[in-house]
């Protein structure tokens, strides 16, 4: 059975400053949030660029399939044992080569001036050119036979210690993407990064205002966004999102404010691309963690989300702190300090992907837990038909429709079951499905909900993300 593909912007470890500290929030958002959406009844969509480079994805990538491993030794079941092994919790994606380690060969080799391609995950080695160009030869020299996969070379374990780890998970993931369903060459995304900033740039100033307002974004910091954009068209190359990036490496110390809020916009509507061509039916598009209490980066990340509403078409999101009741809800996020959900019983991160395979080898829990994430997922999809046209005379509002009705009851009904299933690594309070794990020595809380988020909670958290619905017709094959 083929599972609803998600993209989650919290891979994305190069906007989230992956060289701060090696216990940034960031690495406990991006595991947290792939563990509710597998819960959920998702895969997740993981392309060659975070699949590589984003230190958040290695450490998922590595806790997922160590886990796996472990619960296959110790199972004897054979058909729990064969549902473990089948299972793809992820589905590996690769642009322009024939497989992962070529695209990611290609990633490494873009050295020249103007294209680099800068390296986060292996940032010790981004500007050692001969080392980048050695370590893709490696992963290609067996470009004949891609089952076939290259030995860690020794140089880069003594060179590099802790890239000499990161090459042993970018081999696992490479071979668990060539098995069946596993990993396929994604497409080319039906938007482009510059044609969201050529609508943005388009609109007028009233409906710039309009949009923002529909987000909570005061008008005052989407007109400077758009302003910015609009002063760079025609000197950079809008459609790669580097020239955002520069801008803030450049700045004064009086400019980076602004600057860095382009970057906050450019980097959603650049996973938003990824996304599309990776084929994700959603992408769950989450701001980064935001110790410093930067406001208006998270008001940033909700204008570039209705940006890309409004160039796809999408049924706009109504005014007002909360959508009413007959609106057609959406699954939405806040990733947290743990102590600000007191009571919540806290997990080390791998023991949350273990109790994740305990599941899936379950005979008793499998059949109702799958069941129910089936029709919670169709009712997701039919709300999703409703969004991409807009309500004409006959239709009534948008949310008129009883798949309203029928969603909410069904995501209420899978976080019920879902708590009874396992009682002591979450749980379900108001409608809102809630987990917390400890990273690094810190305790943090996951938190999703079928509702819009009020203005004082994206300003109060960590982070927060939205489930955008639409991103693409069907998964590239």
């Amino acid at each position: 059975m083929q599972q609803p593909l998600v993209f989650l912007e919290s891979f994305d470890s190069t906007r989230a400053t992956a060289n701060d500290s090696e216990h940034h929030p960031n690495r406990a958002q991006a595991q947290t949030e792939a563990l509710l959406y597998l819960l959920l009844g998702h895969s997740l969509a993981l392309n060659n660029t975070y699949g590589m480079d984003s230190v958040s994805v290695l450490e998922l990538a590595d806790a997922l399939l160590s886990t796996r491993a472990e619960a296959l030794n110790r199972g004897r079941d054979r058909e729990a044992r064969a549902r473990l092994a089948g299972a793809r919790p992820v589905r590996v994606s690769w642009f322009g080569a024939d497989n992962l380690l070529s695209a990611c060969a290609g990633q490494f080799r873009r050295v020249e001036p103007g294209a680099k391609f800068r390296l986060s995950g292996w940032a010790q080695m981004d500007d050692d050119l001969e080392a980048r160009k050695k370590l893709a030869a490696v992963l290609t020299e067996n470009e004949g036979d891609p089952r076939q996969l290259p030995d860690p070379p020794a140089w880069l374990g003594r060179t590099y210690p802790e890239l000499a780890e990161r090459f042993d998970i970018l081999l696992r993931l490479a071979e668990y993407s060539g098995r069946p369903n596993a990993g396929y060459a994604s497409g080319v995304a039906q938007v482009q990064l510059a044609d969201y900033l050529d609508h943005f740039t388009g609109l007028e100033s009233e409906a710039v205002g309009e949009l923002a307002e529909r987000r909570h974004c005061p008008a005052d910091i989407a007109l400077r966004i758009r302003q910015e954009v609009s002063d760079r068209q025609g000197h950079v190359d809008l459609g790669k999102r580097g020239w955002a990036h520069d801008l803030v490496a450049s700045s004064s110390s009086d400019e980076p404010g602004v600057h860095e809020q382009v970057r906050e916009f450019v980097d959603t509507l650049y996973n938003a691309v990824l996304a599309d061509s990776a084929g994700a039916q959603a992408g769950f598009m989450s701001s980064v963690p935001r110790v410093d209490d930067r406001v208006e980066l998270k008001q940033v990340n909700a204008l570039a989300l209705e940006t890309i509403r409004s160039r796809r078409g999408l049924v706009p999101a109504p005014l007002g702190p909360h959508r009413s009741e007959a609106a057609i809800p959406t699954v939405s996020g806040v990733f947290t300090a743990a102590e600000t959900l007191p009571g919540l019983s806290v997990s080390a991160l791998r023991q949350l992907f273990t109790t994740y395979w305990e599941l899936v080898a379950d005979h008793d829990r499998w059949p109702s837990w799958q069941g129910s994430c089936v029709r919670l997922n169709a009712l997701l999809e039919e709300t999703t038909k409703q969004r991409t046209r807009a309500a004409g005379p006959a239709d009534g509002a948008p949310g008129s429709s009883p798949v309203t009705g029928r969603l909410r009851e069904a995501w209420a009904g899978h976080l019920a079951l879902l708590q009874g299933l396992l009682p002591d690594t979450l749980r379900a309070d108001d409608g809102a499905l809630v987990l917390a794990a400890r990273h690094g020595g810190t305790d943090y809380a996951q938190v999703l909900q079928m509702e819009d988020l009020a203005p004082d909670v994206r300003a109060d958290a960590l982070a927060v993300g939205e489930h955008l619905s639409g991103l693409a017709t069907a998964v590239a094959e």
